[in-house]
């Protein structure tokens, strides 16, 4: 049987410390924007959810991976979806099913 758990990700702001040595950098001015995981994984903060997957290895997705469900994307046949089944979630290729709850469009994998 197939679980998933709600999952709550916390961040912490990562604190860079610097030293000025010699002559400036013309490039000081410049601060570039740090990787933030929600702008290249969320289109839409409304509509995505976190699951963290357990049970059988099946369609790629291995007990504790985290699967990203965006509700808003539809699916084309052959998409990793999450369906809705008596209280459940269940993993499966797209294939027409009306019980479609969302689409997988990510898993992330701790090595």
């Amino acid at each position: 049987m197939n679980y998933f758990y709600w999952m709550n990700a916390p961040t912490k702001d990562l604190q860079i410390k610097s030293r000025t040595t010699g002559f400036a950098s013309p490039a000081e001015s410049y601060v570039d924007k740090r990787l933030d995981l929600n702008d290249l994984i969320v289109q839409d903060f409304h509509t995505t959810f976190y699951f963290q997957y357990k049970g059988t290895n099946t369609l790629g997705v291995r007990t504790g991976n985290i699967l990203v469900i965006d509700r808003s994307i539809e699916p084309n046949n052959g998409d990793l979806v999450v369906l809705s089944e008596k209280e459940c979630f269940k993993i499966r290729k797209y294939e027409g099913q009306t019980n479609f709850w969302g689409r997988v469009s990510w898993i992330l994998n701790k090595l």
